[in-house]
Formats: C-alpha cells, sequence, structure tokens
C-alpha cells in the first residue's frame, strides 16, 4: 500500500515539473490555483481508502476459501464412533401339547394374535343356560368378573400384535441403519457433500422418529394391561369387601336367631 501511494505522489510531482517548462516555453502564463491541489489530494486520498478496502475485501476472502476448505476436509477414522449393535432376540418355546406354536409365532411375526391366544389360554365358557336363574345381583357381578377376562384377552392379544409387529420389522430397519451408518462412514466425496451430509441427518431423524413411535406403540400396549390389571385388582378387593360384609351378616343374624331360641327356651322352662 506504502509503496502505491509513493509511487502516485512521485508521478503527480513528475507531471507538475514538466508542465511548469513546457508552459513556460511556449510563452503561456501559468496560474496557481490551490482548489485544484485540494481536490487532487482528496481524490488521492480516496482512491487510498478504496484501495485498502480492495486489500481487507481480499484478505477476508481468503479466510473464508481458508474455511471453507478446512470445512470440506473429509474424517477418515469415522468408525471409531460407531458402537456396537445389539442383536435382536426372538423367542421360541417346545410345543409339547401343540398350545404354543401360534403364540411364538406371534410375538415374533404380529401374525395371528386372536387365535395364537385362544389356542394357548383357557377358553371361556359360554353360560347364557344358567343365565336367567341368577338374581340380578350375582348377574351384575358375575358379568363384571367374565368383563375382566375379555378385557384381560383383548389387551393380551393387543401387546403380543404390537411386540410381533416391531420384531417382523426389525431386520428391515436394521438394514437401514446398516445403510445409513456405511453412507455416514465413506470417505466418497459424493456423499460428504454439504447436501449429503444434511440427507443423512434427516434420514436418521425418520428413523429416529419410526423408533419412537414403535417404542410409544409398545407403551400403549403395556398401559392397556396395566388398565387391566387395575380393574382386576379392584374387582377382586371389591368381592373381598362383599364377601366380609356378607359373612358379618350371616354372622349377626345366625347370633340373633341363636339367642332368640335360647331365650324361648329359657321362656319355656320357668314355671
Amino acid at each position: 500500500m506504502r509503496p502505491v501511494r509513493r509511487g502516485v505522489l512521485a508521478w503527480a510531482s513528475v507531471l507538475g515539473a514538466i508542465s511548469i517548462p513546457a508552459a513556460a516555453q511556449f510563452g503561456i502564463s501559468i496560474v496557481s490555483d490551490p482548489g485544484v491541489y485540494s481536490r487532487m489530494a482528496t481524490d488521492l486520498a480516496q482512491a487510498i481508502r478504496e484501495y485498502q478496502a480492495i486489500i481487507t475485501l481480499y484478505q477476508l476472502s481468503q479466510q473464508a476459501y481458508a474455511n471453507m476448505v478446512r470445512a470440506a476436509t473429509n474424517i477418515t477414522t469415522k468408525n471409531v464412533w460407531m458402537p456396537p449393535s445389539t442383536a435382536w432376540t426372538y423367542p421360541s418355546a417346545t410345543n409339547t401339547y401343540g398350545t404354543t406354536a401360534g403364540w411364538t409365532q406371534t410375538i415374533n411375526s404380529g401374525l395371528g394374535a386372536v387365535p395364537a391366544w385362544s389356542s394357548s389360554a383357557i377358553s371361556l365358557q359360554n353360560y347364557n343356560p344358567i343365565w336367567p336363574s341368577l338374581s340380578a345381583g350375582q348377574q351384575t357381578q358375575f358379568g363384571r368378573r367374565y368383563g375382566s377376562i375379555e378385557l384381560t384377552d383383548s389387551a393380551a392379544t393387543n401387546s403380543m400384535n404390537q411386540v410381533g409387529v416391531v420384531r417382523g420389522n426389525a431386520s428391515t430397519t436394521d438394514a437401514a441403519i446398516a445403510r445409513l451408518e456405511a453412507d455416514s462412514m465413506s470417505n466418497n466425496p459424493a456423499l460428504n457433500t454439504e447436501v449429503g451430509v444434511l440427507n443423512q441427518v434427516s434420514a436418521a431423524g425418520v428413523i429416529n422418529a419410526r423408533q419412537q413411535q414403535s417404542t410409544n406403540q409398545l407403551l400403549s400396549a403395556i398401559a392397556d394391561q396395566q388398565t387391566v390389571q387395575a380393574k382386576l385388582a379392584h374387582d377382586s378387593m371389591a368381592d373381598a369387601v362383599t364377601i366380609t360384609v356378607a359373612a358379618q351378616q350371616a354372622a349377626q343374624q345366625n347370633t340373633a336367631a341363636i339367642w332368640n331360641s335360647t331365650t324361648q327356651a329359657h321362656q319355656a322352662r320357668l314355671p
């Protein structure tokens, strides 16, 4: 910058020195105008400032380029970031009397939950023939107990289906994760562009969302089972209360009957 400034000033001095003798040679009188020199100085200062701005812009561009080159450098040791994967396990059981094969198939694939449960659980009987012989209170109690078993069956088959679907999709999900892992570990320049990396991040987000959805489905199935268990606990406690109250009432009636009989017997023996 300083050499340029000195060069500009030197040329201005040379031009000034040449112009005076030339003007005197041809008989032209020289009129000194201080305003011209002031404008020349102003223009020269403006040119110097513009030159300085160009130098600053060039330096910033160099820094930005260096940052871009550094950001585009591939990391060749990315494989050390990957933890080992955990393989899925698929339950199995013996099928001695033909009651468990459907169960294991369902919890590993999600197929046939209802028949699998029916073949392994003790079936409910139809009690319609004796229903009219029960009192209204007995029908209410019996119907609620029967409903508890039906709700248990529903929650259990839904849980079997959800677990089986998650396990059934495990191989496809693992394959997608493996492909994404391979792309993210690759040193191929086409996979390490800004757009390529963003696409990998987006794919990882989709996989995570799918996994979270599966987790929520399993949690919902667990919540259903816990709700049914709460109903069973409620029914058991309600039955216990009913049995206790009935026993106390029977005891009071029996006691009253015994004392009444004793009083009557004493009265009969009095003279």
